[in-house]
């Protein structure tokens, strides 16, 4: 994706450039704006800024006074050059927002579903412990009878997590890393593990978290 998002606007503008005394600067610019639309619709956001500015560098070597030159010869030619590039970064900007909320929308999703596959069937607490991990992202988790070592980190709320009378956010600190998490659920709590990497949940799949403990009665 990386070669297209760099030579497609090059190939448009060297094309554009062989037909450049037909065209205005201003209308090829357009063009490449349009190229620049169509590598944002696929790539990621360094495709979208190869493109930007390969764009920009082709419209300065193909189609603009001194040809085959980085040069520009005219400050109406600088302008449009200008506002090309401003334009790009724009619509990659956008590009990349609309992608990151599809993916939001996509994990949202999964959260609903892991949620939906807990609460049917009266699933096990053992097996809603494991889905309540995976939501997190965590090692893994288990259903243990009983009330939480003081020592543990206590998630009481999406919001909320006690670690010794400390409270924080854990979408914002973490989970810890050198202590087990724990989810009240039911007459007993859900003890996640997150000691082999760094996790930042998100509200979403803490506030999942916390509704799948919630499900568990036993």
């Amino acid at each position: 994706m990386l070669a297209v998002a760099v030579g497609a606007p090059i190939l448009v503008a060297a094309l554009l450039g062989a037909i450049a005394p037909a065209l205005d600067p201003a209308a090829s610019a357009l063009l490449l704006v349009l190229v620049i639309v169509a590598v944002t619709l696929r790539g990621d956001w360094l495709a979208d800024l190869l493109a930007v500015l390969a764009s920009a560098a082709g419209f300065d070597f193909f189609l603009t006074a001194p040809v085959h030159s980085l040069k520009i010869g005219s400050v109406p030619e600088i302008e449009v050059t200008v506002a090309m590039l401003l334009v790009g970064a724009a619509i990659g900007a956008l590009s990349m927002w609309a992608r990151s909320r599809d993916a939001a929308a996509i994990q949202r999703s999964d959260y609903l579903a892991e949620i939906s596959r807990a609460a049917s069937s009266h699933p096990s607490a053992a097996s809603v412990a494991a889905a309540l991990a995976k939501v997190l992202g965590a090692d893994d988790g288990e259903w243990i009878e009983g009330t939480p070592p003081p020592g543990d980190a206590l998630v009481s709320a999406p919001d909320t997590m006690v670690i010794s009378g400390a409270r924080s956010d854990p979408s914002r600190t973490g989970l810890p890393t050198d202590r087990f998490i724990c989810f009240p659920a039911g007459t007993g709590y859900v003890r996640v593990s997150a000691g082999s990497k760094v996790v930042i949940p998100a509200p979403d799949q803490l506030r999942a978290a916390c509704l799948m403990a919630s499900r568990i009665v036993g």
